[in-house]
Order: structure tokens, then C-alpha cells, then sequence
């Protein structure tokens, strides 16, 4: 029987209220066959069990696994030779980007993400970007059998759509617009994501029956309110309710969005959402930047829950979402990193941080999220999106051994006062350098940040090759096509009003 005890100086349990946390000062956590026996002072529990092994030392800051609870790939668009430009149009010039192994890709963005302290991610992924048909269900497995060589715990789901492909409008509308040449050869080459819906409910099915496990939830995921019909959404909510699992989906993350939704059903798309029952506690929906009061009360009512994005929005243009608002309802929101941290880098300890300081509204008094809120936002809200609650998300007995120790060098010196918590200590100054060590169901992944199951190094030697040998004669034609249709997509949103009305946040407001 495995078995460890690992030490911290601090051993942070879990939140307890926006304003603190459980800490046990020279603590550890007894795990045996990963699962957690016990919490408690270090000298108590060394005095009573015969751990295997102790890991750790009173250098170190032990916390629930974190999670990352939206996300999509591992090379970012950027490196794929995509700059940052707003959504819509942005969408399709990374449909020209380079395709990736998808194996390799995903391994080597898992290891960089263990490394920040991440045990668990969202992986949403386009079924558009996915070599075929045929391949859809063979290319998602390759991806879990990455996290699992990795270790780490992953909610993987497919996503599709089938409407709106180019523009908010009709696509043929759209398509009747451009010049003959170039519409036929749209037609002859686009595939931006209009996949078969008994493709995604069989290729779905087929990871639910084969690739769920321990470690593993499968989910499934409409890509967004208006880019899927209304008997898309239901075939997928009642998919969801037939096989007992979960549901991703990206909502209202623009401006144009929000517009558009309001248009085409005459209501916002949450309350569209909601009159159709698709919403729940089992749905994440990823962004929310332009939710409304109406919305605020609809996700309190139904128990639906927001991803928030900060790096993601802020790169792509489109705005902060009203988080504020969001947690004084009380609604459940967690933290991703969308494939496009700051930094492309992985790093959620520096996500924690920008989201806890873009939140801090002007005025005295008007406080943004505590390092507590964010702590939870990242640990049990996450395992909530992720479909893992009662597992992990906190460092309580019956939970799953998943924690990382975050070393207290870099973060206090040269002088750090000693009152200061150190819950705010980790997000007022803690990097992903600092993760040391990261636990598993009780197995080590990152030991004095050297991997023990695979080679990072030769993961990365391995992904720089085969992007070395890939054909790029597909990827040379789509960026030939993007090129001469993205302008007519990029006039068409540029003739769309934005929405009016006053602001959730008032940032340099005059007037």
C-alpha cells in the first residue's frame, strides 16, 4: 500500500469564506493508495502513521491540485503564427494555422501545465481541427492517452456547430455577397466547423463507453448558443441526460454575441438557453463577458456555472466579464486559461493574479475578488465545472490525494512581514516557477520540478520535429483562402452596432 506524508509550512485545506481559508500552520496530509487519510499538525501525524515516504519540508506552501476550467490546445494560436485580433475574425485565421499532433501537442501543454500546479483541466476541443470524419473518435483518444501518460485529470469533450460558419447572418446570405470565384472556392474548401450532429453524438458516445475512468470525465459540448440550432442543443442535453454527464459550452464571450443573440431570439441567449431547459448544475458555460442582470438571476436560479477567461478576453478584445456581480449572486465561477494565458505560458497562478487585479473596480471601497475567492475559483469551483467535486478541489479526508507544494523561497524574500496570509502571499507574488512538487491521487508528477513519468525535454524535441516534417501544402491553400475572404468577414462585423447602455464596471468613465 502506497502511502505519504506531505509536509508544508502551511497546508491551505480549503476556503472557507471570501475573507479566509483553513491553514494549518507546520501541517501535513497523510495519503494512502491516494486517497486522504488525514489532516493535521506534522509532528501529530508523523507520530501516528509510517508513511512510504514524507515529501515536502517547512520551505513549502501545500494546496488543493488547481485547475484549469477552460481550455483547447496546447501550441498557442500565436505560436501557430496567428496574432491576437478579436474572435470572429481571429477564428478564421487559426483555421490557416498549422495542424499539430495531436498527441504530442496535448502532452507536451499538459506537462507545462502540471508544472504551474494544474491536476486537472477542461479540454474542449473543435471537432473542425480534427483530421476526419473517421478519425474523430481515434485523434480525442490520442488526446486522453496524453493526459494520462502525463497524469493528470482531464474533463474532455467534443464540440461542434452547425449554423452561422462565416458571419451572425445566414450563411448562404453571406456567401451570395462574395465574388463567384471566390465563393466557389469557400465552398470547395471551408470546414470551420459544421460537423454531422450524429458525428459528435457517436464519437461522444464511443469516449463515454471506452475512455471515462478514474482520472477521466467525458463531457460533451455545443460549441455556442447561436452557432448551433435549437435541435442541436436539445440532441445534446438530452444526450448529456441519457448518459449522466456534463455540459461545456462558450457563451456570450463578445460583444457582437450578445447583439446577435438578442436579435435572433428576441431575448439574451441565456434566457434562450433557459426556456429551452438546457441549463443546470451539470453545465459550464465558458466567458459570460456580456451577460446581463436578467442573466445574473438565471445562472443563480438553475445553478449553471461561468469559466472565466481573463488572459483569453483581454487578448482577443473582448472586454472583462462581471465577475463581481457574478460572485454577489452567488453563482459558481471558476477559472480557465483558454489555450492564450498572458504569457503563453500556462502559468494560473499569474491567471489568478490578473483576474484578481482587473476585477479591482475604481472607488474606495470597491473591492474586487480576495486571493481566497480566487483560490476557490481555482480549486473547488473548478472541480465542480469539472465535473470531479467531492473528489478533489480540497485537502479534507475521503478526498483524492491531488495537491501541489509551492516553494516559499522566491515568494518571501528578501523580507515578506509575517502576518501577511499566505493565501495572499501566493497570489500577490507566486509563480509557476515556484510549483515544486505535484501530486495526483497520491502519485508524485513533478518532483523538485524534474517530471517522473515522462521527459519534458524529450516531448518538446519530439513536437518541434513533427512540426518539422508536417505538410504544409493543406495549410498553404486555407491561408491563401483566409487571406482573400477574411476581409469581407471582418467589413461585415465592422457594420454591426455594438451594444449600448451603461457598463458593469465603470473603468475612466466620464459623465
Amino acid at each position: 500500500m502506497a502511502s505519504s506524508l506531505v509536509r508544508g509550512k502551511y497546508v491551505v485545506c480549503k476556503v472557507i469564506d471570501d475573507g479566509s481559508s483553513e491553514i494549518i500552520h507546520d501541517g501535513a496530509v497523510f495519503q494512502r493508495d491516494g486517497e486522504i487519510i488525514e489532516v493535521g499538525r506534522y509532528r501529530d501525524l508523523k507520530a501516528r502513521h509510517e508513511p512510504d515516504e514524507e515529501i515536502g519540508s517547512a520551505d513549502f506552501v501545500v494546496i488543493p491540485g488547481l485547475v484549469n476550467a477552460h481550455h483547447h490546445m496546447g501550441l498557442t494560436p500565436f505560436q501557430l503564427g496567428s496574432p491576437d485580433m478579436a474572435l470572429e475574425p481571429g477564428i478564421f485565421a487559426r483555421w490557416a494555422s498549422r495542424r499539430v499532433d495531436p498527441y504530442l501537442d496535448t502532452l507536451y501543454c499538459a506537462l507545462e501545465m502540471i508544472e504551474s500546479g494544474i491536476t486537472t483541466v477542461m479540454h474542449n476541443q473543435s471537432m473542425a481541427r480534427l483530421p476526419s470524419d473517421a478519425g474523430i473518435y481515434e485523434s480525442s483518444a490520442r488526446m486522453i492517452d496524453a493526459y494520462e501518460d502525463a497524469g493528470m485529470r482531464v474533463a474532455f469533450s467534443l464540440y461542434a456547430r452547425d449554423q452561422h460558419l462565416f458571419t451572425y447572418e445566414d450563411d448562404e446570405g453571406f456567401l451570395a455577397r462574395l465574388p463567384a470565384e471566390l465563393r466557389a472556392r469557400v465552398r470547395a474548401g471551408v470546414k470551420t466547423g459544421a460537423v454531422s450532429l450524429d458525428v459528435l453524438l457517436s464519437a461522444s458516445a464511443e469516449l463515454v463507453a471506452n475512455r471515462s475512468s478514474a482520472r477521466t470525465r467525458i463531457l460533451i459540448s455545443p460549441h455556442n448558443v447561436h452557432w448551433c440550432s435549437d435541435a442541436m442543443l436539445l440532441a445534446i442535453k438530452e444526450f448529456a441526460e441519457r448518459h449522466t454527464i456534463g455540459i461545456h459550452i462558450h457563451l456570450l464571450e463578445t460583444a457582437y454575441q450578445k447583439t446577435f443573440g438578442d436579435r435572433l431570439y428576441g431575448k439574451t441567449s441565456l434566457a434562450h438557453l433557459e426556456e429551452l431547459g438546457f441549463l443546470g448544475p451539470e453545465v459550464s458555460c465558458a466567458h459570460g463577458v456580456w451577460l446581463t442582470e436578467s442573466d445574473f438571476d438565471i445562472l443563480a436560479g438553475t445553478g449553471t456555472m461561468i469559466c472565466h477567461n481573463p488572459s483569453s478576453n483581454l487578448r482577443l478584445s473582448s472586454g472583462i466579464a462581471p465577475i463581481n456581480r457574478l460572485l454577489a449572486r452567488g453563482v459558481t465561477v471558476a477559472l480557465g486559461i483558454d489555450e492564450a494565458g498572458i504569457n503563453d505560458d500556462n502559468d494560473i497562478l499569474q491567471e489568478m493574479r490578473l483576474a484578481q487585479k482587473i476585477h479591482h473596480e475604481p472607488g474606495v471601497g470597491n473591492t474586487g475578488p480576495t486571493s481566497h475567492q480566487l483560490l476557490d475559483m481555482a480549486t473547488r469551483n473548478g472541480s465542480k465545472a469539472t465535473l470531479f467535486e467531492g473528489e478533489t478541489g480540497t485537502l479534507e479526508p475521503g478526498k483524492r490525494a491531488d495537491m501541489a507544494l509551492v516553494s516559499l523561497k522566491r515568494i518571501s524574500e528578501p523580507y515578506l512581514h509575517p502576518d501577511t496570509n499566505v493565501v495572499d502571499a501566493l497570489l500577490y507574488r507566486g509563480k509557476g516557477v515556484d510549483v515544486d512538487t505535484v501530486i495526483v491521487d497520491g502519485e508524485v508528477l513533478l518532483r523538485g520540478r524534474e517530471f517522473t513519468k515522462v521527459n519534458k525535454a524529450e516531448v518538446a524535441s519530439a513536437l518541434r520535429d513533427s512540426m518539422a516534417v508536417t505538410d504544409v501544402s493543406a495549410s498553404e491553400v486555407h491561408s491563401a483562402l483566409n487571406k482573400d475572404l477574411l476581409p469581407h468577414v471582418e467589413r461585415w462585423f465592422a457594420g454591426q452596432a455594438l451594444p449600448g447602455g451603461s457598463p458593469h464596471y465603470r473603468y475612466n468613465a466620464i459623465g
